[in-house]
């Protein structure tokens, strides 16, 4: 895989699935990654975490993340990753949640550079495909290990590292430190170092590159109810679509939504309504419709009288 000049669609949990990600695809992202998985729960229990990790060949190149923080658990379920198909397997080494991080895993393995390396190298010697990690800038704001962790993770093989420059205790708050980024692109000049963070406009995503010297950009939280987003960072103009292309994407989303899941599919399009209203006048009275939004018929009806 080509990991260099990319736009690249962040794992997030409980957002990014197969029907969002296609979504992204087919308006610009370059390389779409599901939301996280535990390795124990696919190796544990494959059906019910396997659900996680279904995917269409439209969305391709389509990575899987893994989080974990046992090295053998790791090597495992990259095997598995790989024997679904994916293109390639990123490693969860940043999320500050403490369900996660708790366990020892995500954001908690920066606290130990070593550790970190383990399991990259578990990863690239059981995946046969290319491994990648997403990483913070350290797990306390008094010890940023992400020079120290990324030496590691590329030295073990792995084929990129994204930096989210916060550390863990920050959470979403504050401003990401994208001078994190410039100084680990400067650390691993001929890496491939993808930058991640606060990007919420076109231009932010072209000063980002132009600042850092990253060789591509992830957007997570920006594409939520904004699958143009990536469009429009590729054109540089902003949002081109029509209220009429709007109105069809969402109707589709739902309706996707619903084959593939059923009532639950409608239940979870509430959340993406509420994204997809942000900044229209009226949205906050839309947004107390949307507990009565569960079929189809209810959905399709709030969407076309609103949007």
């Amino acid at each position: 895989m080509e990991f260099r000049g990319k736009l690249i669609l962040a794992p997030l949990a409980g957002v990014t699935d197969a029907t969002f990600r296609r979504l992204c695809r087919e308006n610009g992202a370059d390389i779409v990654v599901t939301e996280m998985v535990s390795a124990k729960g696919l190796l544990c229990d494959p059906a019910r975490t396997g659900r996680y990790l279904a995917y269409d060949e439209a969305e391709r190149p389509v990575g899987a993340q893994l989080f974990g923080s046992d090295p053998g658990e790791i090597a495992k379920a990259a095997e598995e990753i790989a024997r679904r198909g994916f293109d390639f397997v990123d490693i969860n080494m940043g999320c500050p949640v403490r369900k996660v991080t708790g366990g020892g895993s995500g954001a908690a393995i920066l606290a130990n550079p070593r550790l970190a390396g383990e399991i990259a190298r578990a990863a690239v010697g059981a995946a046969g495909i290319p491994v990648t990690a997403k990483i913070r800038s350290g797990f306390g704001a008094e010890r940023e290990t992400y020079l120290d962790v990324s030496g590691e993770i590329f030295e073990a093989g792995a084929a990129a590292v994204t930096l989210h420059p916060r550390h863990r205790g920050q959470m979403f708050s504050g401003s990401a430190d994208w001078s994190h980024i410039a100084a680990l692109k400067k650390a691993f000049p001929g890496r491939v170092i993808i930058g991640n963070g606060d990007i919420r406009t076109p231009g932010d995503a072209a000063r980002m590159l132009a600042e850092t010297g990253c060789d591509s950009v992830m957007l997570g939280r920006a594409a939520m109810g904004n699958p143009w987003i990536f469009a429009a960072v590729k054109t540089g103009t902003g949002p081109a679509t029509t209220p009429d292309a709007r109105r069809a994407l969402i109707l589709r989303h739902g309706e996707e939504m619903f084959l593939r899941h059923g009532p639950p599919g409608m239940r979870e399009m509430r959340k993406h309504l509420a994204w997809y209203s942000r900044g229209i006048p009226g949205s906050a009275a839309f947004r107390s419709e949307l507990p009565e939004v569960s079929d189809p018929a209810s959905f399709r009806a709030v969407v076309e009288r609103f949007f």
